[in-house]
């Protein structure tokens, strides 16, 4: 009882984390940003602070509580990469004229060598994402990609703009107003007058290919980061690029990867 009551502070932050991580990952699913990450630890260090030269709240020690709150808060990034599978983000990167993105994972699945059984690690996923958002849970990846030796994936991406050609003529004279027909990649066009039009684009990518394995790692070490998406739309609205992300706990940061077309 001696050691459990010397070590209660220390114990109260590792139970602050692992309720942390039950409840972002189960119901939340939030990705802390840097900028999150900063406000909790200044917050937190500030009203622990402010705390203790309150009589009343250092007596109740709310000081060292506020303390190990904010820690527990903090750490549960770092703990989660031992949970067993990665959640999978997305967002828009773009965002300037397309109004709304409609991203589907119909598949994505991994093969080890020398099997002709491919694994399915997610699939028909569907998510919409909006300009300005943090990173929206998609899904989750339940098992780590780097047991594998080759992987393939199906993905949908559908873009509502507002295209206004009075506009866009005084930057692109040569551009005319997307239809079906005309455009392979769009699937709706509707006139809302004054030269302004809700145009929808569609994009079908397919890929396949060997898993790019850390050099030297023999055998790979497995983590489960949790991963990022992110949807370059150009400036007319098509989809242009993706990048993917290592969503690694910050204030590390994020590791990007431009997944080519």
């Amino acid at each position: 009882m001696k050691i459990v009551k010397k070590l209660k502070w220390v114990l109260l932050v590792i139970l602050i984390a692992v309720v942390g991580i039950l409840i972002n990952e189960n119901f939340i699913h939030y990705y802390i940003s840097k900028s999150v990450f900063y406000s909790v630890l200044v917050s937190g260090i500030a009203l622990a602070i402010i705390a203790y030269f309150i009589k009343p709240l250092r007596k109740y020690k709310i000081h060292n509580f506020l303390l190990c709150f904010t820690i527990g808060v903090l750490l549960s990034p770092y703990l989660g990469l031992i949970k067993g599978y990665s959640n999978i983000f997305a967002k828009d990167q773009a965002g300037v004229v397309a109004k709304e993105i409609r991203f589907k994972v119909v598949k994505r699945e991994f093969k080890k060598e020398g099997q002709d059984v491919w694994d399915t690690a997610i699939a028909d996923r569907q998510i919409t994402l909006y300009p300005g958002k943090n990173w929206a849970w998609l899904g989750r990846q339940e098992f780590c990609p780097l047991d594998y030796d080759r992987q393939r994936g199906v993905a949908e991406i559908e873009t509502d703009v507002v295209w206004d050609q009075n506009l866009v003529s005084q930057e692109h004279p040569d551009w005319e107003v997307p239809a079906p027909g005309k455009n392979p990649d769009v699937m709706k066009s509707e006139d809302l007058g004054g030269g302004r039009y809700s145009i929808t684009f569609f994009y079908r990518v397919e890929d396949e290919g060997p898993i790019l394995k850390p050099e030297g790692a023999e055998p790979p070490i497995c983590v489960y980061p949790d991963i990022g998406m992110d949807f370059i739309i150009g400036e007319d609205g098509r989809f242009l690029k993706n990048t993917m992300h290592l969503l690694l706990p910050e204030p590390i940061g994020e590791k990007t990867i431009e997944v080519p077309l």
